[in-house]
């Protein structure tokens, strides 16, 4: 069973308004904790292309998504550019999104393509719980910063 308590915990500061810009506690708003774990949990165990289908989880495992889109960019510190590649692998594709092969010589977009190349074939909801994951993770090394 993964734990997401650190994005949990930034998820309802950005709720109560205490801190985080306001288009972060605007995303915030309405995302139901209690629905949120549970399609968390069932994300994580379920297949590579299993999807989940009580429409309340998907809605909120949706949310959270967009939410740790937006508060990633109120870590401490910017992750490095390793963290950065599966961040930028599960965001395209939790959002259905190609990625172009890149030229011979273009190593950066190269990383990037093979990242995203790995997971492609896994499903929307399965790439945003892992997006969700990893930025817990990134809340655990680097925390957020108050605005």
């Amino acid at each position: 069973m993964s734990d997401i308590s650190g994005f949990v915990a930034v998820l309802e500061a950005a709720q109560s308004k205490a801190k985080f810009t306001p288009e972060v506690q605007e995303a915030a708003q309405g995302i139901d904790v209690a629905a949120l774990q549970a399609a968390f949990q069932a994300a994580i165990a379920m297949g590579e292309t299993d999807t989940i289908s009580d429409a309340s989880q998907s809605a909120a495992l949706k949310a959270a998504f967009e939410f740790a889109t937006k508060a990633v960019l109120m870590l401490k510190s910017a992750p490095g550019p390793f963290e950065k590649l599966d961040l930028y692998a599960n965001f395209k594709v939790a959002r259905g999104e190609t990625v172009e092969k890149p030229g011979l010589f273009d190593m950066a977009k190269k990383q990037m393509f093979n990242s995203w190349d790995k997971i492609k074939h896994i499903s929307v909801q399965k790439a945003q719980a892992q997006y969700i994951e990893h930025f817990n993770k990134l809340i655990g090394s680097y925390g957020t910063r108050d605005e």
